[in-house]
C-alpha cells in the first residue's frame, strides 16, 4: 500500500543512534553504513510489512551485515511502529513491554 508511514518508538530511535555512534567509534564511516542499513531495511518493511513472520504481535527484520533486528508492528493498515533496534546477542525480548 502506498503512503504507509513508519514511526520510531523513541527508545528504538535512541538504540539506532547509539549503535551508529558505537560503530563509528570503532571505524569511521561504519556508523553511516549502519544508518544506511537501517534506512534500507525500513524501506523494505514499508514496501511489504507482512513479509516477515508474526510472533506475539511483532515482526523482525534481520539486518544482514550487522547483528541487529528491526522489531516492528503494524498499528494500522497505513502505519508501522518500529519498536526496537535490537542487538541479536543481548537481552532477549527486552523490548516486549514497549
Amino acid at each position: 500500500m502506498a503512503g504507509r508511514r513508519l514511526r520510531f518508538n523513541p527508545l528504538a530511535e535512541a538504540e539506532a543512534f547509539e549503535a551508529a555512534r558505537w560503530y563509528d567509534e570503532r571505524s569511521p564511516g561504519l556508523g553511516a553504513a549502519f544508518v544506511a542499513g537501517v534506512q534500507q531495511a525500513t524501506a523494505r518493511i514499508l514496501e511489504a510489512p507482512k513479509r516477515w513472520r508474526l510472533v506475539s504481535g511483532t515482526r523482525k527484520y534481520l539486518m544482514g551485515r550487522f547483528p541487529f533486528a528491526l522489531v516492528y508492528r503494524e498499528i494500522a493498515e497505513d502505519e508501522i511502529e518500529l519498536v526496537a533496534v535490537a542487538h541479536l546477542k543481548r537481552r532477549h525480548r527486552y523490548w516486549s513491554k514497549r
